[in-house]
């Protein structure tokens, strides 16, 4: 920017206050083979182009205005925040796989099955030759869940049905056929 004219308002605002200057002696002329253009009121620019300064003064901000401070914003409500989840995965955590237990489904252990499908065999039944009992693992402990266990009795192979009385894990052990 071009300083303007004394006596007239600077572009956009109010005139700059500058200390007064002591009077400068006339511009030199440039020797004869090196003519300069002048532009504009008589004015030479210097060689290289034109060099603006920035002069401050009332009424003249920044390029995008006047700088506001800024709000420093808590960070309470993000530490708030974080202990509330933290809060709720652990209750999801506990409900789901200790009391009441939503993600994790109780099964049978095949091998405790067995032995008691033998013991009730001879015991409640008065049946002997009970050989070798299998039955498939996994089963879930679900009241009224039925599934079968292959015996040997007397070296035939029979079919015992269990049936799950309650969510204990009491079952039932059928007739063999």
């Amino acid at each position: 920017m071009q300083p303007a004219a004394p006596g007239y308002p600077q572009p956009g605002g109010f005139a700059p206050q500058q200390p007064p200057q002591p009077p400068q002696p006339p511009p030199q002329a440039p020797p004869p083979q090196q003519q300069q253009p002048q532009y504009g009121y008589g004015q030479q620019y210097p060689p290289g182009g034109a060099q603006f300064q920035q002069q401050g003064g009332f009424g003249q901000f920044d390029e995008f205005g006047p700088k506001k401070p800024k709000k420093k914003r808590s960070a309470l409500p993000w530490v708030f925040a974080g202990i509330i989840v933290v809060i709720l995965v652990l209750v999801v955590l506990v409900l789901g796989f200790i009391t009441p237990g939503w993600f994790v489904k109780p099964v049978f252990d095949s091998a405790s099955v067995e032995k008691g499908v033998s013991q009730t065999l001879r015991s409640s039944y008065s049946l002997t030759g009970v050989g070798q009992v299998s039955c498939p693992a996994g089963q879930q402990v679900t009241v009224g869940h039925r599934f079968d266990c292959k015996v040997t009795i007397d070296s035939q192979p029979k079919t015992v049905t269990v049936t799950v009385k309650n969510v204990k894990g009491v079952y039932e052990v059928g007739h063999p056929r």
